[in-house]
């Protein structure tokens, strides 16, 4: 899979992951995506300030420079890093543990709200992001609390 569609993945996973504090002590996304989120926000104006400020401080150093540039391609890399791994994790099939809840939680839906299937083949974590999303809006609150 090329950078790019991973990338894109990411993008599409950080935007169907329910945010379910219940969720945060079971899975590493929550903490990975707030980073991300963070990231992508202020990366562009950390790379920024870094350069700027350099300029301000000392102008004429070329060391300077280099260290700024350095530190503003750090800064942009971030969110870049972040949406790689959520599109890495995307992709990752379930397994264990999480893909027999994947399963009870889909004949849940299917049983009580008639759902169809979101994944007819073995689910990834992009799948189970986008059935705990459907739980989220089908189920009561205290679904989440039996987990």
């Amino acid at each position: 899979m090329s950078i790019w569609r991973t990338l894109k993945q990411g993008q599409q996973y950080l935007e169907n992951w329910p945010s379910i504090k219940q969720l945060a002590m079971i899975f590493p996304e929550n903490r990975m995506m707030k980073s991300t989120k963070v990231a992508i926000r202020f990366a562009p104006f950390v790379a920024v300030f870094s350069i700027v400020w350099q300029q301000i401080y000392a102008p004429y150093d070329h060391n300077a420079l280099a260290m700024a540039v350095l530190t503003a391609l750090v800064a942009l890399s971030l969110p870049l890093q972040g949406l790689f791994w959520l599109g890495k994790r995307a992709n990752t099939a379930l397994i264990g543990e999480t893909l027999n809840w994947y399963w009870k939680i889909e004949q849940k839906l299917d049983r009580e709200y008639d759902v169809a299937p979101i994944s007819l083949k073995q689910p990834t974590y992009l799948d189970l992001a986008k059935i705990l999303n459907k739980a989220q809006e089908k189920f009561p609150p205290e679904f989440w609390e039996e987990i």
